[in-house]
């Protein structure tokens, strides 16, 4: 059975041989940038060579490749994903979050959108690279990526800074685990254990702050249904709830609330309000203020 790796990759050859035909003058050197950079995509160089606006004949391979991806098979891409899914765990690489099977007898498919590591309008070259695309949920691949230029060699720094270099190189045996190098602040915004200026880079460049921010109203929104739910008379006895959902093993008792999608960030945001007495007060008065039934 030819993989869908291999499919990826003579939809491209398909898009260079056609791209031949069009006597750019500069086809040679335009194909020769994209040959380049494909060979060189895992070790990060300075720059990559293939650029856009450095021709007519780079602009159209770039419209071509873009083109290509957004009318891929959508067969192809279900079975990428089935194959990438197979050997790792299948989880999004940017917020940790669970990828839930489709639920059809005949597929182990996660509902997964496919995301560009490298963004596809910053970089057409790697539209259609197998190594370039990873599975992610829908909620992060919908988030608008900013479009800030970041070199090749930046990516590298923050990889190699953020301890995700080896799996980056390993793709697609592996997820680039962005989200168990970062720490959240739910209180606040995202932020990191490093000032490099090369992460930094690379939360803005896919607005890692957005993401975080979705998860963030996740949780609150499952924490309030439970304290819906739940006999909550007094002050004491919303500390107790919370404590509760504090501990190690609470997630996966109630993984009816899909509490294990972001087990770390959900303790967390618990955590926050639970040693915190004024955002403990505060929620304790938005419990009294509201209509519940068990009031």
């Amino acid at each position: 059975m030819v993989t869908a790796q291999e499919q990826i990759k003579t939809k491209a050859e398909e898009i260079i041989n056609k791209f031949k035909t069009l006597n750019y003058t500069n086809s040679d050197e335009v194909i020769n940038d994209y040959r380049i950079d494909i060979s060189s995509f895992i070790d990060l160089p300075e720059e990559f060579l293939f650029k856009s606006d450095k021709s007519d004949g780079h602009k159209k391979l770039s419209e071509m490749f873009i083109n290509g991806y957004e009318h891929l098979d959508l067969s192809i891409k279900k079975q990428y994903k089935k194959e990438f899914f197979k050997n790792v765990e299948k989880r999004c690489p940017f917020c940790g979050q669970l990828l839930e099977s489709s639920g059809k007898a005949d597929s182990d498919v996660p509902t997964a959108d496919l995301d560009h590591f490298f963004p596809k309008f910053e970089y057409p070259q790697f539209s259609l690279l197998p190594q370039n695309l990873i599975p992610t949920c829908m909620e992060c691949n919908r988030i608008e990526k900013h479009r800030k230029s970041i070199l090749p060699s930046e990516f590298k720094l923050a990889l190699e800074e953020l301890g995700l270099l080896k799996i980056f190189q390993q793709h697609p045996n592996s997820h680039f685990k962005l989200y168990t190098s970062l720490s959240f602040d739910c209180n606040n915004k995202l932020f990191l254990k490093t000032n490099n200026e090369a992460i930094h880079k690379l939360i803005k460049l896919y607005g890692l702050n957005e993401r975080y921010h979705t998860i963030k109203g996740k949780c609150f929104n499952i924490l309030w249904s439970i304290v819906r739910y739940s006999n909550i008379n007094s002050v004491e006895s919303l500390e107790r709830l919370l404590e509760n959902m504090a501990s190690n093993n609470w997630h996966e008792i109630n993984d009816g609330y899909s509490l294990n999608n972001s087990p770390q960030i959900w303790q967390e945001f618990i955590e926050n309000i639970l040693y915190d007495e004024c955002k403990l007060m505060a929620l304790w008065d938005e419990v009294k203020s509201s209509e519940l039934s068990f009031l």
